[in-house]
C-alpha cells in the first residue's frame, strides 16, 4: 500500500527538491505552501494551499496523511521576532498536534546549525552546546525543545535534521548574498578581489538536505534522534567567495589573507542596529543597480542576515558523521561543483548575471 507524506514549504528551497524525491521514491505526495502558485503538482497526490498558522488549515493537510515533513518556516531574520516564533515554534507546535490527532506515524523536522553556540571547539557534533544568536534561532530552538520534550512515548515519531547553511535553486535568503557579492562588487572594479583565509564553514546544498530529510523517514533508528547535514567541504570565507567568482566567470586579483581583527570588527559592527540598517540597504541599493544594468527579473533581495553575520567572526564546521554511519552521502560533498549547479538555475531565470 503506497503511504502518504505531507511535504510542508512545498515551493521553497529544499521542500521543492523533497516534492519531486518523494515522488520518485514511491510516495503520495500532499504539498503544502501558503498559496498553490509555485507548487509542483503531484503526480499521485494533491497541493493543499494554506497558512499553517490557522487550525483548519492544519487539520486539512494532514488528513490521510502518514508521514509529515516539515520544511516550512520564516527565513527572514530580520522579521518581527513575534512573527517568528508564531511561524517557526507555534506552528510546529500545533502541526505536530495536529498529527497526532490525525495518527500520523513520523515528523521529520528541519531545523538549522545556526544554533550551535559560537566558539566551540570544531567540528560540531550533536551534541556540542546549543546557543541561539538571535529571535530567528530562539524561535528554531523552540521547536527543536518541543519535539525532545515529547520524548518517545507518544505521538508521531519525530527526527530533527540540523542542516548546515544552505544554498540552492530558488532560495531568496542565505544564498542570495553568496550570489549577489560578485555581481555587486562587479558593479565598480573591472577586477574583483581574490582574498584567502578567514574562518571555515560547512554548507549544504540544499537537494541534500531534501534527501536527508527523506533518508531519516525511511529508517525506524531516527526517531527520536538529531542528526547534522551538511557537505564535506570546510572551506574558509575567502576561499569560498573566490569559488562564486569562479563560477560567475569574474576575472580576479589576489588581495592576501582575510585578516581576523578586520573580521571581528566586522561582525561587531554590523551586529549594531545603525551600522546594520546602513550596510543592508547599501547593499540593496546597490543590488538594484545590478538589476536594471543587466535587465534581470527582480526577484531577489539580498541581505545581510544579522544572525548570519557572526560566520564573519566565527568557524561553523558540522560533523555529519552520525548520519553517514546509516549510509547517507551527499551528492555535492563539494561546494564549487554544487554552487555551479544552482548558479546555472538562477542565470537561465534571470535572477542573476551573466558575464562572458
Amino acid at each position: 500500500m503506497t503511504e502518504t507524506v505531507l511535504v510542508t514549504g512545498a515551493r521553497g528551497t529544499v521542500g521543492n527538491y523533497v516534492v519531486g524525491l518523494a515522488e520518485a521514491a514511491g510516495y503520495r505526495v500532499i504539498a503544502n505552501d501558503l498559496t498553490a502558485a509555485g507548487v509542483p503538482v503531484p503526480v499521485r497526490g494533491e497541493v493543499r494551499p494554506g497558512d499553517l498558522r490557522d487550525e483548519a488549515v492544519r487539520a486539512r493537510v494532514v488528513r490521510g496523511v502518514d508521514h509529515v515533513v516539515h520544511t516550512a518556516a520564516q527565513l527572514d531574520a530580520v522579521a518581527d521576532p513575534a512573527q517568528l516564533a508564531a511561524s517557526n515554534t507555534d506552528v510546529v507546535v500545533r502541526l505536530y498536534e495536529a498529527a497526532e490527532a490525525a495518527r500520523v506515524k513520523r515528523f521529520v523536522h528541519m531545523s538549522t546549525s545556526m544554533l550551535y553556540a559560537p566558539r566551540q571547539l570544531q567540528p560540531l557534533t550533536e551534541e556540542s552546546e546549543v546557543a541561539p544568536r538571535g529571535p530567528h534561532g530562539l524561535s528554531k530552538h523552540g521547536a527543536e525543545a518541543f519535539l525532545r520534550g515529547r520524548g518517545t512515548s507518544a505521538g508521531p515519531a519525530w527526527t530533527i535534521l540540523r542542516a548546515a547553511p544552505i544554498y540552492g535553486r530558488r532560495g531568496r535568503h542565505f544564498a542570495a548574498m553568496l550570489l549577489a557579492v560578485g555581481p555587486i562588487l562587479k558593479l565598480g572594479l573591472p577586477v574583483v578581489p581574490r582574498p584567502r583565509g578567514g574562518p571555515r564553514h560547512t554548507f549544504v546544498h540544499a537537494e541534500d538536505v531534501a534527501r536527508a530529510l527523506l533518508f531519516a523517514l525511511r529508517r525506524d533508528q531516527t526517531a527520536g534522534q538529531v542528526y547534522n547535514v551538511s557537505d564535506d567541504d570546510p572551506l574558509p570565507l575567502g576561499e569560498r567567495l573566490v569559488e562564486t567568482f569562479r563560477a560567475y566567470g569574474l576575472p580576479t586579483v589576489p588581495t592576501g589573507r582575510l585578516r581576523d581583527g578586520v573580521l571581528h570588527w566586522a561582525a561587531r559592527s554590523f551586529s549594531a542596529p545603525g551600522a546594520y540598517q546602513a550596510a543592508d540597504t547599501s547593499a540593496l541599493v546597490a543590488w538594484r543597480l545590478v538589476v536594471l544594468r543587466h535587465g534581470l527579473k527582480a526577484a531577489l533581495r539580498p541581505r545581510l542576515d544579522p544572525e548570519a553575520v557572526t560566520l564573519l567572526d566565527d568557524e561553523l564546521v558540522v560533523d555529519v558523521s552520525k548520519l553517514r554511519a546509516l549510509g547517507w552521502t551527499p551528492r555535492f560533498p563539494r561546494f564549487a561543483e554544487g554552487f555551479r549547479e544552482v548558479l546555472r538555475w538562477y542565470q537561465a531565470e534571470r535572477w542573476v548575471p551573466r558575464y562572458s
